[in-house]
């Protein structure tokens, strides 16, 4: 008998199992993206049954959502920091921008994760935007409150929080969503690859810091 069956054969619930369908999900997602990977190929990965993978998480829309928002919250996590606010504010924008870089980097299937958000339905598309409002709207409100006196004063131009949030993500995330095809291609090769993504991230700080500037 398995420590994950009652004295009659029967499947149970386990925390630690809970734990590795989620890591397991993760890696799945990360690796073959939302629509190749399966209920079936979680539950073999994990080593339990897909009933039981529905008993945790229902559907994979669920299982997907859940890994999602623990994604974005550590990103926001990552990448906030309240003594950032203590900078002055075009170097305190850098250094977000440069964590979120750092941050893909390091986690290059990322991107390819938060593209396949765009693939599910419509009222998880909603459910998930509500998720991520929640999770972000702390840091976007004192965001918000810095831009305004920055702007007030003259020391930036007139934009706001979108704005920049938008610029950073897409100069970020497009770099690494391109950069497979760029290595591929042989465009970009072993030879020069860090060197080319030093480069492209100083060039994206330098676009950022001086699209603030008045």
């Amino acid at each position: 008998m398995s420590d994950m069956e009652d004295k009659e054969g029967r499947e149970v619930a386990d925390s630690s199992m809970e734990e590795r369908i989620l890591a397991c999900a993760e890696r799945l997602f990360l690796s073959k993206g939302y629509n190749l990977t399966s209920m079936t190929e979680i539950a073999r990965e994990s080593g339990c049954t897909q009933a039981l993978v529905h008993y945790y998480y229902r559907t994979k829309e669920n299982l997907f959502s859940r890994i999602f928002e623990n994604k974005f919250q550590f990103f926001i996590e990552s990448i906030v920091d309240a003594e950032d606010e203590k900078l002055p504010f075009t170097e305190m924008i850098a250094l977000r921008t440069s964590r979120l870089f750092d941050l893909m980097a390091a986690n290059p299937r990322l991107p390819f994760m938060l593209m396949s958000e765009f693939v599910i339905s419509a009222d998880q598309r909603m459910s998930l935007r509500d998720r991520i409002v929640g999770l972000s709207t702390e840091a976007t409100v004192r965001l918000g409150m810095l831009m305004k006196a920055e702007v007030e004063s003259g020391r930036i131009r007139p934009t706001d929080t979108m704005d920049i949030t938008l610029n950073m993500f897409s100069l970020v995330v497009t770099f690494f969503i391109i950069l497979p095809f760029l290595e591929e291609t042989g465009l970009v090769n072993d030879a020069c690859r860090e060197e080319f993504i030093a480069r492209r991230k100083q060039e994206i700080l330098r676009i950022i810091t001086e699209s603030l500037k008045p």
